[in-house]
């Protein structure tokens, strides 16, 4: 009877089981608790979501592990969705030869390519396998790929799977959340004060019109023209922007309206040494400094050098030839990026040309009504040079000397989040504005936010014959002389994205789970009581718990024996 009850619990637990999904995450990091956002954007689903994962087949114990924790990722998703929410892992390697060519071709589409993994066995064997770390998110008739490798270069294949299976959620959600909205929220890029022209962002703007619908155009001074914009993008403005145009903004502002300004405190260019041995910089004003005084921010008119610095090609002369050879460009900083924050964590170096500092204003505490954080800021080997300024090529052959370079860690790029009082407090409305009567003037913003980089041409990609029927655009961030993608573009749509998120799904890149990785010093010493200790013990514990059991049984039958 016992064993018809006991039959009976099996079933009832099973079933309760299959019923009721539930799971007890222990972890410190909460590394398998959905976030509250996730959640609720779960819950508000209504369209059906299907996820194939193509990360599947002969793969190493570090990509098992990203496989397991995106189906894992998945499943816990489904559990708080209140619709069809499934997933397939599937075998790239086990389609037939026209379905992994159509496989590869919609790859290619997309700017994918399977990853080749090269790997050395205990014999000595060394092979390649090629993964496919992919997944197809569909939602309703809408799909895209999500890359869920994370490569950030300077890092090791652990550190970089580690990054991976942190972006999982934000990675997922985001794509879900793209997929389901019916209309693109819109930014749009400012004109008519010399900003920099549409093929010089076009990289950027193709970038951000995977997420935004992206627009170009002047303010004129129509108070009304900005009201559709989740973001604005002001780059590299070249000459005096109009009062009322700045009336625009600062209500775009307090309305709620969020800008990224890119602003060169200095006009100096690198073009200029192509056709010049030398160049001088000299301060540059577009007539906003008073205006991000009262935001908060000075961006001071100086340019950096520093040490980190992307490389320049310059002629040399060896032994009567002349060669091409990169050399270090000190007006070309490599910025480092703030890995605690959502905007930048996990991006490469950000390249600047010709960098200004930004100074924060006014004090911030607890009570303060805005939040500073930089973004981006100069190594340790940096100093600052006050206009005007001489930069030439022929000190690029000298060897720099550190000492030097006493400044550190300068800030270029800073977010601040509040509530922002009005640049025209206690002034007229300027003339040449229009629509001043349709819309509400407020003294104080409501809360909201902006990003201020000193360095306009942190966004520009290069042009090749700008002048001709058919220019080529090099893509953002990309340093032709070390073949090296730098962070620039992934700063700026991360930046974007940031400003134009009311739901803080981009809070969820900040997630961090802890490492704890194999002692490789230790292992490289021997690793012979490791095996002995992984298989002997188990083996051990069995054959004594055999002898155990075989002793208590011949005790427990001799002494009934004995009894009879």
């Amino acid at each position: 009877m016992k064993y018809i009850y006991l039959i009976g619990a099996l079933l009832l637990v099973n079933i309760v089981a299959s019923t009721y999904y539930c799971r007890l995450d222990m972890t410190q990091e909460r590394r398998y608790t959905l976030s509250d956002v996730t959640k609720q954007y779960l819950a508000e689903l209504d369209s059906q979501v299907f996820i194939r994962i193509y990360l599947d087949g002969q793969l190493n114990p570090g990509f098992s592990r990203l496989q397991r924790s995106t189906c894992e990722m998945v499943d816990e998703m489904r559990a708080q969705a209140d619709v069809s929410f499934s997933r397939v892992v599937v075998d790239p390697h086990e389609l037939s030869e026209r379905e992994f060519e159509r496989f590869n071709d919609k790859l290619a589409d997309n700017g994918l390519a399977g990853i080749p993994v090269f790997e050395t066995k205990e014999d000595g064997q060394k092979t390649r396998t090629v993964v496919y770390p992919f997944a197809l998110v569909q939602v309703g008739s809408r799909q895209m790929f999500v890359n869920l490798l994370e490569n950030q270069p300077g890092l090791s294949g652990e550190e970089n799977l580690g990054r991976s299976v942190e972006n999982l959620e934000y990675k997922l959600i985001n794509a879900i959340r793209r997929l389901s909205v019916e209309h693109k929220p819109r930014v749009a890029f400012i004109e008519g004060h010399g900003e920099l022209d549409e093929v010089d962002v076009v990289d950027a703007a193709d970038a951000l019109s995977a997420h935004f619908a992206v627009d170009r155009g002047a303010i004129n001074g129509d108070l009304k023209i900005l009201e559709p914009y989740k973001a604005v993008i002001i780059a590299k403005p070249t000459q005096m922007i109009p009062e009322a145009d700045k009336y625009v903004l600062d209500q775009y502002i307090m309305h709620g309206g969020r800008v990224l300004w890119m602003i060169d405190a200095v006009a100096m260019t690198l073009d200029s040494l192509r056709t010049s041995p030398q160049t001088i910089g000299l301060l540059h004003d577009c007539n906003l400094d008073d205006q991000l005084f009262v935001y908060g921010y000075r961006v001071n008119p100086v340019v950096v050098e520093d040490m980190s610095c992307s490389m320049v090609p310059i002629s040399v002369n060896t032994q009567g030839n002349n060669q091409i050879v990169p050399m270090p460009w000190h007006f070309s900083p490599l910025f480092s990026a703030n890995n605690r924050h959502s905007v930048t964590k996990g991006i490469s170096l950000v390249r600047g040309d010709f960098t200004s500092t930004i100074d924060t204003v006014g004090v911030q505490d607890e009570r303060s009504p805005i939040r500073r954080v930089p973004l981006l800021r100069t190594s340790a080997y940096t100093r600052v040079n006050r206009t005007p300024i001489m930069a030439t090529l022929m000190t690029i052959h000298e060897k720099a000397d550190p000492a030097e370079f006493k400044q550190q860690h300068l800030p270029v790029a800073v977010l601040s989040e509040g509530t922002f009082k009005s640049s025209f407090t206690r002034r007229p409305i300027p003339s040449g504005v229009r629509n001043a009567e349709r819309v509400d003037r407020r003294e104080v913003s409501e809360t909201t936010k902006m990003i201020v980089v000193g360095d306009g041409d942190i966004i520009r990609n290069e042009v090749r014959f700008r002048n001709t029927a058919s220019p080529q655009v090099t893509p953002l961030g990309y340093d032709e002389m070390s073949r090296q993608t730098f962070g620039n573009k992934d700063f700026i749509v991360n930046a974007i994205q940031y400003l134009a998120d009311d739901d803080g799904l981009m809070q969820l890149r900040n997630r961090t789970f802890q490492l704890r990785l194999l002692d490789k010093a230790r292992i490289a010493q021997g690793t012979t009581l490791y095996k002995v200790m992984a298989f002997g013990v188990p083996i051990l514990f069995v054959v004594v718990f055999g002898i155990a059991v075989v002793v208590v049984r011949r005790v427990k039958f001799s002494y009934k024996r004995e009894a009879k």
